[in-house]
């Protein structure tokens, strides 16, 4: 089998994460890195040894030696590249979030689905067996009726530490904390829980540059009330917790580790056993959990550029949270609830 031929867009993530992910499915081979300079990307393609090293991303998306695109930049920069990508013929898989705003996630979308190339976005959580074992759980009806849902979830960033005048702190960039970490919470409730149906959120402070907090209220389609508290300026926060609770019983997903995808501890808890049953964490595949999730979600990519179907997630979802995201922010200037 001729192996798929993949080019990374991104020198941060892009090297740290998508590089090994892809090299770890051994149908493809990851022959072409793009970071902001060719000197810079020659520095890169060396230390990695990846064949051929671009400065320009239009430049590698025109070389007939790259299949697929994994992209990895600041989101008010990724729809450009995506639509580029697409039009150029090559398969995409990008970051989230989608864009830094509705308007380009949906010019993105429109123009993958235009091209028939197969387009997939690393939402992690949802390959995290932890996670997956939770949704059997809630599928099985093992809680019974949902009550409510809280996600708590406090840590501090290295940019937030730092003090660092990054992208990942300005929202109007498609950092801040609705875009970095909320955006994960959004797509994961919908994809364990269903539909979101109205949100409200207070995001502070009220910066130019963006916010640090969000504190969310989302009503479910179900009528289900979730309630969402992320930090990403905690200094020794508490992690990450999902917890939910219905009338017959209760399941609570935490990882306390400074690894955002491994060390997920499952606890569930039913009025028939009256106590929480807790499964440890799974052995971790790779030292940074991302990769572990990411390289799940590469399998299904290859898998669907091979038989010419779709993946999930993919820019289709990254719109949904693009919305939701949008309906935060509005929510937060009116001060009032916003139906998505």
């Amino acid at each position: 089998m001729e192996l798929l031929r993949i080019g990374v867009i991104g020198a941060g993530f892009g090297q740290r994460a998508h590089v090994p992910a892809f090299r770890a499915d051994v149908r493809c081979q990851v022959v072409a890195i793009c970071t902001r300079t060719r000197e810079h990307a020659a520095r890169v393609a060396e230390r990695l040894d990846i064949a051929h090293a671009y400065g320009d991303a239009r430049e590698m998306l025109a070389s007939s030696e790259v299949d697929a695109v994994s992209i990895a930049v600041p989101p008010a920069l990724q729809p450009e590249l995506v639509i580029a990508a697409a039009e150029a013929g090559k398969h995409v898989f990008c970051e989230k979030p989608l864009a830094a705003d509705v308007p380009a996630a949906e010019r993105a979308l429109a123009v993958v689905q235009k091209s028939g190339v197969v387009h997939a976005m690393d939402f992690l959580f949802s390959d995290v067996p932890a996670w997956q074992q939770s949704r059997s759980v809630l599928a099985a009806g093992a809680l019974g009726a949902l009550r409510h849902v809280a996600v708590s979830w406090r840590v501090e960033t290295y940019a937030f530490a730092q003090g660092l005048d990054s992208w990942k702190r300005r929202s109007a960039e498609g950092g801040g904390t609705l875009s970095n970490f909320v955006s994960h919470s959004l797509y994961y409730l919908e994809w364990l829980l269903g539909p979101v149906r109205r949100i409200t959120a207070r995001l502070t402070p009220r910066e130019a540059a963006g916010e640090a907090r969000v504190d969310a209220w989302l009503e479910l389609a179900s009528g289900c009330p979730v309630t969402v508290s992320v930090a990403a300026d905690a200094f020794l926060g508490s992690g990450h917790r999902l917890e939910i609770y219905g009338d017959q019983g209760t399941l609570v997903l935490e990882n306390r580790t400074k690894d955002y995808v491994n060390g997920f501890e499952l606890s569930v808890g039913t009025r028939a056993t009256g106590v929480f049953s807790t499964r440890p964490p799974e052995p971790p595949s790779y030292m940074d959990g991302r990769i572990g999730a990411a390289s799940a979600i590469v399998r299904r990519f290859v898998d669907a550029i091979l038989t010419g179907t779709a993946v999930e997630p993919n820019l289709a979802h990254g719109l949904r949270v693009q919305h939701l995201m949008a309906a935060a922010r509005a929510a937060d200037r009116t001060g009032g609830w916003q139906v998505v």
